[in-house]
Formats: structure tokens, sequence, C-alpha cells
């Protein structure tokens, strides 16, 4: 866990719970070349890395235990960083300068 943010660090601002907790141990299966970092507000939690974070449906799924609407990830993400794509099998934020 980390107290502060990186300007060229992207990725899900999330609500505390269930989700965001898979959502880690995805962001971390999806990127085993980064460092993933963790900030805790509390009510929400900010998962980032540096300069470009993958989220795919299959790993989300693999950590919850059940399927998932890749979709369904917007009604528990009330903000980002950086910008974002996103497809039905994968988000994916990125740092452009």
């Amino acid at each position: 866990m980390t107290d502060s943010v990186q300007y060229d660090a992207v990725g899900p601002i999330l609500r505390a719970g269930e989700i965001a907790e898979a959502v880690i141990d995805a962001v971390e299966e999806d990127n085993p070349e980064c460092d993933v970092f963790v900030t805790d507000r509390g009510d929400y939690l900010h998962i980032h890395t540096l300069h470009d974070c993958r989220l795919t449906r299959a790993s989300l799924e693999r950590s919850l235990g059940r399927s998932y609407d890749l979709a369904r990830l917007e009604i528990e993400m009330p903000a980002f960083s950086g910008r974002m794509q996103t497809s039905d099998r994968e988000y994916r934020w990125y740092f452009k300068s």
C-alpha cells in the first residue's frame, strides 16, 4: 500500500470490497512485469501500475471464482487514472503525455 500516486500511474479507482480485491489479484496476474500498487483511501482503492495497466475478464473471473461481465466493473469504478480502452475481454489504462 502507498500513500501517494505518481503522475504516470494508471489504473482503476474502485469501491472497496470483493470486486476491488479480485481486481488487485487479476491486475497482478495480467501485468507480471509490473509492480502493482494499491492506495487505500478507505472506501476506495486506487489500483495502479506505471504507464500501462491491463485487466482481462479471464483473470478477473479466475480471481472471483465465477463469470463476470467486464462492463459491470464500471459500476464499481467511479474513477480511473490515465486513458482507458475497453472491450468485452479486456480493460486497459495507459499513460500518454
